[in-house]
């Protein structure tokens, strides 16, 4: 398993060959070509690099000429040219370049097996540095939350990369959050088995993943809650209860370890207020936690 780096410059280098990997150099024909789309990509995973917000990265990055040096600017960015760009660069067409391009940099390493095992799960995040522990003594239903950013994704277990990714809002039914992410992890991957919790039980994970993306095992445990007792109708369903394979789904827990190295090392808490803002900084976390494992 490979650590994540604490270096800010060597992330810089890393963060910069992403965006230049996977992002045009400017984003128009006719832009101020001030910075270059990469730069501002830099920029904004030092953002979550250095957990802070775009008025503190810009402060750092100021306090900082080394950092400046490795990322080739001339001048530092005003804090709201970051903030526009991070709603440009994390559209959903420039995330999919930017992770396709984490991905190919990590088959050059060789970090990717002949049949690579993923793991599907969900974490929630928080929207505020609130102390749960305060709240718990509290008892206070003022200061629970009643939604919260959800992130569901795919895991490598032999790695802990992320090869699907999909923000949404909490609380909501997994399975149906599954597809997407799926999806996009299927197109940096040639997924031999997958492995979820029984919050994924549904025939149609079975059946997107095995008939449609055609991946060779699924690794479901079926929900009692569903059936009791009873055998499933369902065809692969009745797989899972015929022959589970319990030792490889033991490498379930792989995401977990994933999540908790996520939020341990960036924080739980987003910095974004609106939704669609959120959404753009999920995505970016993933990316960061991506660059943090290829250092």
């Amino acid at each position: 398993m490979r650590a994540m780096t604490k270096s800010p410059l060597r992330f810089a280098r890393e963060a910069l060959a992403l965006g230049q990997a996977g992002l045009p150099t400017y984003s128009g024909r006719f832009s101020r070509r001030d910075f270059t789309q990469p730069q501002l990509f830099a920029l904004l995973a030092l953002k979550v690099f250095f957990k802070t917000d775009f008025r503190g990265v810009v402060a750092l990055v100021s306090d900082l000429p080394e950092i400046q040096r490795t990322l080739g600017l001339r001048k530092v960015p005003h804090y709201s040219t970051l903030c526009y760009a991070q709603e440009r660069l994390l559209a959903e067409g420039s995330f999919q370049r930017l992770l396709k391009a984490v991905w190919v940099q990590a088959k050059a390493l060789g970090l990717v097996g002949d049949q690579p095992e993923v793991a599907l799960d969900s974490t929630g995040l928080e929207t505020r540095h609130v102390s749960a522990y305060y709240v718990n003594r509290r008892g206070d239903l003022r200061f629970k939350q009643k939604h919260w950013p959800k992130l569901t994704a795919v895991c490598h277990t032999a790695t802990h990369l992320l090869a699907g990714a999909v923000p949404g809002r909490g609380p909501s039914t997994d399975s149906f959050q599954c597809p997407p992410a799926v999806r996009q992890a299927a197109e940096h991957l040639e997924i031999d088995r997958l492995l979820a919790d029984m919050g994924y039980d549904a025939e149609h994970v079975h059946e997107l993943c095995r008939d449609e993306l055609g991946i060779r095992s699924t690794v479901i445990p079926i929900n009692v809650r569903n059936t009791g007792r009873r055998w499933p109708k369902a065809k692969y369903r009745r797989q899972m209860r015929r022959r589970f394979h319990k030792r490889k789904y033991g490498q379930r827990w792989q995401i977990e370890s994933a999540f908790s190295r996520h939020k341990r090392r960036l924080g739980s808490a987003l910095t974004a207020r609106s939704d669609a803002a959120q959404n753009s900084e999920i995505l970016l976390r993933v990316l960061v936690h991506n660059l943090l494992i290829l250092r």
